[in-house]
């Protein structure tokens, strides 16, 4: 909460004290057997408001001094030694505007003179509700500010762990790629210039456009298209992937990078080269909801040391990004490995 909502909510909570006590004394018939609004205007608010001011004095040096310096310091003796001397140093306040400021107003709130002992008893019990409702504020805002504090806490290692997450996108392929459109030039292979624009895309979508906490699905469909793309380069066109679209991504947004991780895993651990065992992927747009959809026929004779993190990353991810909005099944059948993703996109 800002500090003008505060201020303003204070206002307002003397605002309809002020009200409550006018309210009052009109019930309590101080004003007679009939309302006399000049009477009311000219005697009666401007003591309720006096009144009133002697019970924020109060408050506030409970609330603003005496809690936050010693109360919360530890020094209950100097809290209550302190919160005695401010009661003695207010009954004489008390005392002088009842004997003597409000009788020039035209006011007399009691019927005989009024000694110190009895404005002394006066001032405590109307000091008695201001110091709990101190106490209570004080450490409510405390709690608040506390609350507050841990969930930027918390907000701040989210953000912090999905940086740390998207990072471990595997650079072996990014490597290999490089290498392969190097090898591409040496050649002066015509399709060179076509590879290093894909890859420039690629970098391009991974380190500027994935910044945000969502991008456009179709920015992120393209990317795995450039990424197949590229991996048929490198294996000199002996990658099989049937990647199919089904629904139309315009307008969705998905959170970045979050398929791709399946995608390597495939090609880190399937068999690809192979025209009648491809990789078949499909991404399916259904109104708010993806399903996403790949694939693989499991290479027994492959073993990739770097693995391990991968599913892992994107499992964690899923659960930071879509807690309750996604399904997430992947299972083995007959060496095939499959996975099966539905997010809910609003």
């Amino acid at each position: 909460m800002r500090k003008k909502a505060i201020i303003y909510l204070h206002i307002g909570y003397w605002t309809l004290v002020y009200i409550q006590v006018l309210l009052v004394g009109v019930g309590t018939g101080v004003l007679g057997t009939y309302f006399d609004w000049k009477l009311f205007t000219g005697i009666v608010m401007p003591v309720k408001f006096l009144q009133m001011a002697c019970s924020i004095l109060f408050f506030y040096m409970n609330y603003l001094l005496l809690i936050p310096f010693f109360l919360k310091k530890g020094n209950i003796f100097k809290y209550l030694s302190a919160l005695i001397a401010v009661i003695l140093i207010l009954t004489p306040l008390y005392y002088v505007t009842e004997q003597h400021v409000y009788p020039l107003l035209g006011w007399k709130s009691y019927e005989l003179d009024l000694d110190f002992s009895s404005a002394l008893m006066v001032t405590i019990s109307s000091c008695f509700i201001h110091i709990f409702l101190g106490l209570l504020l004080s450490y409510l805002m405390d709690w608040r500010t506390i609350r507050t504090e841990k969930e930027l806490a918390e907000k701040e290692q989210l953000k912090t762990e999905l940086a740390f997450l998207k990072s471990q996108i595997n650079p072996h392929f990014l490597f290999n790629t490089i290498n392969d459109i190097y090898a591409l030039s040496q050649q002066q292979s015509e399709q060179a210039p076509g590879a290093l624009l894909k890859l420039s895309e690629l970098l391009r979508y991974m380190l500027r456009e994935s910044d945000g906490t969502y991008v456009p699905l179709a920015k992120e469909i393209a990317y795995l298209e450039n990424v197949i793309e590229l991996q048929k380069i490198g294996q000199k066109g002996f990658s099989y992937v049937n990647f199919r679209v089904d629904g139309e991504p315009a307008g969705q947004m998905i959170a970045p990078l979050i398929l791709i991780n399946f995608l390597e895993n495939a090609f880190k651990h399937g068999v690809f080269t192979q025209e009648q065992e491809p990789i078949e992927i499909l991404v399916h747009i259904d109104k708010n909801a993806m399903y996403f959809h790949i694939e693989n026929k499991i290479n027994t004779f492959k073993k990739d040391k770097t693995g391990g993190i991968g599913l892992a990353n994107v499992k964690r991810r899923l659960a930071l990004i879509y807690p309750k909005k996604h399904e997430l099944l992947i299972e083995e059948k007959k060496a095939t490995f499959i996975v099966d993703l539905k997010i809910n996109l609003t």
